[in-house]
């Protein structure tokens, strides 16, 4: 596929005006869709969902944070829903989840904390991104960039009959702020938007693993007793 034709893809209007995004801009922020689409579809699988909740899962894990933050900042219509490239490929992840879950439960056990800690850290970094350009405020970045990572698995967790982990124990919000807040940090020291993103999706990744295999969970703030 050409940079054209993805280009053609993925584009959206608004007021007659076309996405002015980066290509690879656009190319990271569709590799996380893949990857929270094939994740959610999987839970939906593990959670005895037919196909057409599995679908529905997988597109709301990969398209939920994303839709968030195109209405913020006044994108219209949002990508997830004015291209073809988003939902098509949130088709494929379902899809692959639907009807590969075996294959992928024995070619890649133990995946799905990677897969969230990747996809968390493409999207922090992009969302920030995405908030700068539309003069944003740094802490408004921070905050967009930590939304559009983690709304759509909060979302997700609803759907699949549980309370969301981000509202719990899970420490995605704080990794996800600290991957936007590298990228920002980055992005003002000069480096290249580039260099910016995978930095905060290198810093956010990697505090994602470590408290998932390390074992750090937020505090829950109790009632005191009597």
């Amino acid at each position: 596929m050409t940079a054209a034709t993805l280009r053609s893809l993925t584009s959206s209007t608004q007021d007659g005006i076309d996405d002015d995004r980066p290509l690879w801009l656009v190319v990271l922020d569709l590799v996380s869709v893949l990857l929270f689409a094939v994740e959610g579809g999987l839970m939906a699988v593990s959670a005895g969902f037919a196909l057409v909740g599995v679908l529905a899962v997988a597109f709301v894990s990969a398209l939920g944070g994303g839709l968030v933050r195109d209405l913020v900042v006044h994108r219209h219509p949002p990508a997830a829903l004015g291209s073809v490239a988003y939902p098509a490929t949130a088709l494929v992840g379902g899809l692959l989840a639907a009807f590969g879950h075996v294959g992928l439960g024995v070619l890649l056990p133990g995946m799905r904390v990677p897969f969230d800690a990747v996809g968390l850290g493409l999207v922090c970094g992009v969302g920030a991104i995405v908030a700068l350009d539309k003069r944003m405020s740094a802490l408004g970045a921070v905050l967009l960039g930590t939304v559009s990572a983690v709304g759509g698995g909060a979302i997700r967790d609803i759907m699949t009959g549980s309370v969301p982990v981000v509202l719990r124990h899970d420490v995605s919000a704080v990794a996800a702020a600290a991957g936007a807040t590298v990228t920002i940090v980055t992005l003002r020291c000069g480096a290249r938007r580039q260099v910016a993103v995978v930095l905060g999706a290198v810093a956010c990744t990697a505090l994602s693993l470590a408290a998932a295999y390390l074992g750090w969970r937020l505090p829950a703030l109790t009632t005191p007793a009597g």
